[in-house]
């Protein structure tokens, strides 16, 4: 499963209208998303954070936190090994923990962010939204029959859900089910055939299973319900590059960086395409980029290019 098959999918729920939370915690939370929006995750956090603290009360082995102070103004690890009691006075606590949690997921601290998926369930436990994140946690962990639970209650509990449909494609295709994948991803092009990311998405899908021709599909199917959607332009990337084409392939993930600059695997894919021209100082040079803004994708990095250096 791809890097970025999966990033693209994590959502960034807008938080609702807070008619009870406490003017500070609304703040605090609309600056935690502009802060998310620009990459500033830590800032995010700490802002969530601070809404959080507002709006709730914890306790850890039903006793208080130590000094008044929440559990998050202690240890995330406590509070994640503790059986806490939540107190919530205010029921948009559970928009914090979720958008706190898609910060840790964006900075690949999948512990803490699964840690803060459980909080937001305990105060909204029908949330599908809140299921789907936490699915794709579990995915990236490997643990597909915990991902596979997950994104079967999110769409249980809204069966218009698309994203549901999504990520459960996902964990069927990792599981090695792939007709039962296609057929949600299929349905979930049906509900919204308007939608430009479930045909990226099921593009990809038929990437991964070396159906070029359907993912080219479905990829400039997404381009043209959305021009400004810089994923299909890494898709398309990603299959030129497995047909040799190396300058449709650079052009399509410059295109993406166009649109987006911060995305990694568009530098990734780049560099490996240059890589593969003999353009060792371009690709060392995306390789760089993409490591900067995604650490982890460094043993990717190095088995794939020391792969391409064999065919020279």
């Amino acid at each position: 499963m791809s890097k970025l098959f999966i990033a693209v999918v994590i959502i960034f729920l807008t938080i609702g209208s807070f008619a009870q939370t406490p003017r500070s915690a609304r703040d605090f939370s609309e600056r935690g998303r502009e802060r998310y929006a620009r990459g500033d995750y830590d800032g995010a956090i700490a802002d969530f954070t601070q809404a959080i603290d507002l709006t709730s009360r914890l306790e850890i082995n039903d006793r208080p936190a130590r000094n008044n102070l929440t559990v998050h103004q202690q240890s995330f690890d406590e509070a994640a090994t503790a059986r806490e009691h939540i107190t919530v006075l205010d029921p948009r606590t559970a928009d914090a923990y979720l958008n706190r949690g898609n910060a840790f997921f964006a900075k690949a601290d999948l512990d803490r962010a699964i840690g803060d998926y459980n909080q937001a369930l305990t105060i909204t436990p029908a949330s599908a939204a809140v299921y789907f994140c936490r699915g794709t946690a579990w995915l990236i962990k490997k643990d597909l029959e915990r991902a596979l639970a997950d994104f079967e209650k999110s769409v249980k509990i809204n069966p218009r859900f698309i994203k549901g449909y999504i990520g459960r494609g996902m964990a069927r295709l990792d599981m090695g089910h792939t007709k039962a994948a296609f057929e949600d991803y299929d349905y979930a092009v049906s509900l919204s055939p308007g939608n430009a990311e479930t045909y990226y998405h099921r593009g990809d899908a038929r990437r991964l299973t070396r159906d070029y021709d359907g993912a080219l599909e479905d990829f400039e199917s997404a381009m043209k319900l959305d021009p400004r959607f810089a994923s299909p332009y890494i898709g398309r990337g990603n299959v030129r590059f497995n047909k040799q084409d190396y300058d449709g392939a650079i052009k399509d993930f410059t295109t993406a960086l166009n649109l987006d600059g911060r995305l990694a695997p568009a530098y990734k894919g780049r560099g490996f395409a240059y890589l593969a021209k003999g353009s060792n100082a371009e690709a060392e040079n995306d390789f760089s980029r993409a490591l900067a803004l995604a650490p982890r994708l460094g043993p990717e990095i190095e088995a794939t290019a020391k792969l391409i250096k064999s065919w020279q």
